[in-house]
Formats: C-alpha cells, structure tokens, sequence
C-alpha cells in the first residue's frame, strides 16, 4: 500500500494505492517508481477535471442561446396572431 499525503492539492488531502499482488513479484519496482506512478494518476484527474468544466460552460451557454431563440420565435407568433 502507498499513501501519499498532499497538503498543496487542491483536489486531494491523501490518496492511497494498493498494490497488485502479481506486479510485486513480477517487476522489482521501487518507492521511488511507485510514487511516480502514483503522481501520474493523480495529474491524470486533475487533467480530466479542467478538461470537463469548459465543454459544461460551453453546453450551458449554447442551451440558454437555443432557449432564448425559441422563446423570442414564440413571442413573435403569439404577437402576430393577436395583432
């Protein structure tokens, strides 16, 4: 098991890793291998997170647009078929 203890983060206060059985007999890795290993994962979902929040950002926006557009064509017909 690995327990990695990351005050700096702003995702992760610890993070724990347990180690497969099999890779411990078949590879001679080291501490220093399985923190750097570790840290990669970790960078991964924080890569994953800011990658994510920008297309949600964009989604919201085009639906509010879409909505509006929608809103301001039924205002117009209902304008139009009173007047």
């Amino acid at each position: 098991m690995l327990h990695l203890k990351n005050p700096e983060s702003g995702l992760f206060e610890e993070a724990f890793f347990f180690l497969k059985a099999s890779a411990g007999e078949a590879s001679r890795c080291d501490a220093r291998d399985m923190v750097a290993e570790a840290n990669q994962i970790l960078l991964g979902c924080r890569a994953g997170e800011a990658t994510r929040r920008p297309r949600r950002r964009l989604a919201a926006f085009l639906l509010g647009i879409l909505c509006g557009a929608a809103l301001t064509a039924a205002t117009l017909i209902v304008i139009g078929l009173i007047v």
